[in-house]
């Protein structure tokens, strides 16, 4: 098969209803419609109840907030997790939907120990307090599936130099950190390299509900012609959000993959596939620089790779 017509869905778990309720949800969807995917798990508290000092923080945060009805998308109990009501945990208090992943086929990877504090302080923290949120979750995840993780997803997007240092030290297999653009490796410090970054494509769901478009099937248009464009397509999902109120949506984005004649793969696979394609091509993955944007429907920034040098073997 054309590598080109691989597609990746990924799947963010953020809070502790949406590792509760939203993944076994979503693993019943993917089992009916014989999909298999990439979860990136939250495995630590689940502070979400905090993104409500985002309002003083961000432009646009408390747009994002009425447009995509966050207290009722999430529900109360999550709106108010780490503020009025205790920080529950989110992975570390599922184990066996955790297990249950892996055992029907997809791949299980880490996304955060604290989702929030990540999303609102990564750009103040040192390389050593860094360096704890990645251990908590690299030894929760280890505890339950008894191997180590070979990759990570970060929350929000948002990455710095010294995550991509560290990053490099855990020997990964790959990183989906990115918006936009192709896969790539990360140059930082003294020209080293980062592990491979798969970056995510096009928007989520949650950007275009803030946009305040309301029609499912310009969801799936908008969604599926950015896949359409790109060299490795990535759909990004959240377990908060198609695994609860919008599961109708994703069967109607599932059965459009299918249209485009797509093969949704785990993003193990995907990297797999990159990786071999440039060895018997001999064209290097291009070699980029750690930059910022801004995307419609979203607040702050989060990561991108700018100045790519170097030829993909999947670009036409």
């Amino acid at each position: 098969m054309n590598p080109k017509r691989y597609l990746s869905l990924k799947v963010d778990v953020d809070t502790h209803d949406g590792m509760r309720d939203g993944v076994p949800h979503l693993l019943e969807i993917f089992r009916e419609e014989a999909v298999k995917a990439t979860f990136f798990l939250s495995f630590g508290p689940d502070n979400a109840g905090k993104a409500i000092l985002n309002i003083f923080r961000q432009k646009g945060f408390l747009k994002k907030m009425m447009r995509t009805s966050a207290p009722s998308l999430y529900g109360l109990r999550t709106v108010l997790s780490g503020t009025l009501l205790p920080a529950r945990p989110i992975a570390t208090k599922f184990p066996e939907i955790v297990r249950q992943i892996e055992a029907e086929g997809h791949e299980c990877e880490i996304h955060a120990w604290d989702h929030r504090f990540w999303q609102d302080h990564i750009e103040t923290l040192k390389p050593e307090e860094i360096e704890a949120q990645f251990q908590q979750a690299r030894q929760a995840y280890e505890a339950i599936l008894g191997h180590p993780a070979r990759a990570v997803a970060a929350p929000s997007w948002k990455i710095t130099p010294p995550v991509l240092a560290l990053e490099s030290k855990m020997a990964l297999f790959y990183a989906s950190d990115l918006r936009g653009g192709g896969p790539c490796y990360l140059r930082y410090g003294d020209n080293a390299l980062s592990p491979l970054q798969i970056p995510t494509t096009g928007p989520c769901l949650e950007e275009l509900l803030t946009l305040g478009e309301k029609n499912p099937e310009v969801w799936c248009d908008t969604i599926l012609a950015a896949a359409d464009g790109a060299v490795c397509p990535v759909l990004a999902l959240h377990a908060e959000v198609e695994g609860g109120p919008y599961a109708a949506f994703l069967k109607l984005l599932l059965d459009g993959i299918k249209r485009r004649g797509y093969k949704p793969v785990p993003l193990k696979t995907a990297a797999d596939t990159l990786l071999a394609a440039s060895r018997s091509s001999g064209e290097p993955i291009p070699v980029g620089s750690l930059g910022k944007t801004s995307l419609a429907g979203r607040a702050g920034w989060v990561s991108t790779a700018v100045s790519v040098k170097g030829t993909s073997t999947f670009e036409s």
